[in-house]
């Protein structure tokens, strides 16, 4: 997980810098808080640089728009917030992708209460999610006090800690994550079957990635690849494929995205481009996984099923996928998708035997999808 903080003070000496950088180094290695430094560059904000803006302001959106979530801690300028953080702010009013934008406000002062409300009234203003959770004044000993102080602290570091945990779990109930966790026609995840079979492998569990190892192991060995034991008949639907123990590479994927999101864990579906047979066209999909595990950030899985020359695990940070890349004209396609492609969907769905299904395997760039 990613985080962008932002100081909205320029002095060196700043305290609020330097609790933002004490932030940085107790975040465990699941999370990156990257300090953003340009503020001071950024000219007053102009509507008519909207069509051309200043490079510094394009740095400062692209670094927003790649965070998880945002984190400020700004002082009080004559009972109000400082003309650092308010300038910034204006440069991200008219930018889309902060909507929505799950950000956390720490104080460091106690009698910065004005500067405090103002910007959480900004912040709501421009439709950011305000993580009241993790939105803390920090009972600092002196306004004179640095990183390594701060770091000395148990107390304020306990805090600080805490305040990453909140921001974490916020950013996993966000609006970015709700596809991730939905029930959808294929990834059915609330059908009685899996609700039932997601239960019975949570049993026990210590936590999130004990439930998705368990989860990615039932897929991986239970159910059994289509065309590896040419089993009928062709599934596509999370419940089918738990039903008739038998899917494709796609089809298992839905059944492990479907099995994870019952258990409240964020889970996608990836996809890489093959050759069928050596190191020349044909071409065709392979369908795998990403969980999100808080710890770890998202995560690929592949639980195609293995057998002689195919050993895929879940080893958390490190992937341990079906296929390596082994040619150039493979690739792993961008991103992470809350639905599978069409192309697969249509593989599944229009192709009534496994035979059927191999001789039309989908392949996205001839599909342009």
């Amino acid at each position: 997980m990613k985080i962008l903080a932002l100081s909205g003070s320029l002095r060196a000496a700043s305290i609020n810098s330097a609790v933002l950088r004490a932030l940085r180094t107790l975040a465990p290695a699941s999370i990156d808080v990257c300090l953003f430094t340009a503020l001071g560059e950024l000219p007053l904000y102009n509507p008519d640089l909207e069509s051309a803006p200043p490079d510094v302001a394009i740095q400062l959106r692209n670094a927003v728009a790649s965070a998880d979530a945002l984190v400020i801690a700004s002082p009080e300028y004559a009972h109000g917030v400082t003309g650092t953080i308010k300038n910034a702010l204006d440069w991200l009013v008219a930018f889309e992708r902060f909507v929505d934008k799950p950000v956390a406000v720490l104080n460091a002062s106690p009698r910065a209460c004005h500067a405090d409300a103002a910007l959480r009234e900004t912040l709501i203003t421009m439709s950011a999610k305000v993580i009241e959770a993790a939105s803390i004044t920090l009972p600092l000993p002196s306004a004179n006090i640095g990183d390594a102080d701060l770091l000395a602290a148990p107390e304020i570091a306990s805090l600080l800690a805490e305040v990453l945990a909140e921001i974490e779990s916020a950013v996993n109930q966000s609006p970015a994550m709700k596809p991730y966790l939905d029930s959808s026609l294929y990834i059915d995840s609330q059908h009685p079957a899996i609700v039932a079979q997601a239960a019975k492998l949570a049993e026990s569990c210590a936590g999130e990635e004990e439930i998705a190892k368990r989860c990615f192991e039932f897929v991986r060995d239970e159910i059994k690849h289509s065309w590896d034991y040419r089993l009928n008949p062709v599934t596509c639907k999370a419940s089918e494929v738990l039903i008739h123990g038998t899917g494709y590479c796609y089809a298992k994927s839905h059944l492990l995205a479907a099995l994870l999101r019952a258990n409240g864990i964020p889970a996608g579906l990836c996809y890489q481009r093959l050759t069928i047979d050596g190191d020349q066209p044909p071409h065709c999909l392979h369908g795998l996984n990403a969980v999100y595990l808080q710890q770890y950030g998202w995560y690929r899985i592949d639980a195609r099923g293995n057998k002689p020359g195919v050993e895929a695990d879940f080893c958390p940070p490190l992937e341990k996928l079906a296929f390596p890349l082994v040619n150039p004209s493979e690739q792993d396609l961008p991103g992470i998708r809350a639905e599978p492609l069409p192309t697969v969907v249509k593989a599944l769905t229009e192709n009534p035997t496994v035979e059927q299904v191999y001789d039309n395997l989908p392949d996205f760039i001839t599909t342009n999808q």
